[in-house]
């Protein structure tokens, strides 16, 4: 049985390797597949963020404590970042000296990283063991191919 725990790191590892392709694709000034890789990336963010508003945030309505608030304002970071790297990304794309623009610019994309870094340190030994322990096997083995599948449709 495949806990939510480990659901949710095969999902932070599809991100992780994207956002990752994406950097080296961007850095490389291949811009036509950094921006392929953007998309991707963006796509498969925003629904693991829907994931977890929809279907993991209401079983955790009646914690106390702070764990959720973070990560929900975790997921308002991140929502706000990807509209102001999407014009970055734009930026760098129309600038004509577009490895200086890039480096300029580069710092904005590791913030990025930097939250992802955090954020999902904070589900890995927060939420989602917490998860794991209150709800039942049957309920766990369900949601973990239900977070299976909807990341298996973005691979």
């Amino acid at each position: 049985m495949s806990t939510l725990l480990e659901a949710n790191q095969r999902w932070h590892s599809l991100l992780d390797a994207s956002y990752q392709a994406f950097l080296e694709s961007l850095t490389a000034l291949d811009l036509s597949l950094a921006r392929k890789q953007w998309l991707s990336f963006e796509t498969s963010l925003k629904a693991h963020i829907d994931f977890e508003q929809a279907i993991i945030e209401p079983l955790t309505k009646d914690w106390e404590g702070n764990t959720l608030k973070l990560i929900q304002s975790d997921h308002l970071i991140l929502n706000r970042l990807l509209p102001r790297l999407e014009t970055t990304l734009a930026q760098i794309e129309r600038a004509d000296a577009t490895r200086t623009e890039l480096v300029r610019k580069l710092d904005a994309f590791i913030k990025l990283r930097n939250v992802l870094q955090h954020h999902d340190l904070r589900e890995q030994e927060n939420l989602y063991p917490l998860l794991d322990e209150q709800l039942d096997d049957d309920h766990i083995q369900a949601l973990s191919e239900h977070m299976d599948q909807a990341r298996k449709t973005l691979e």
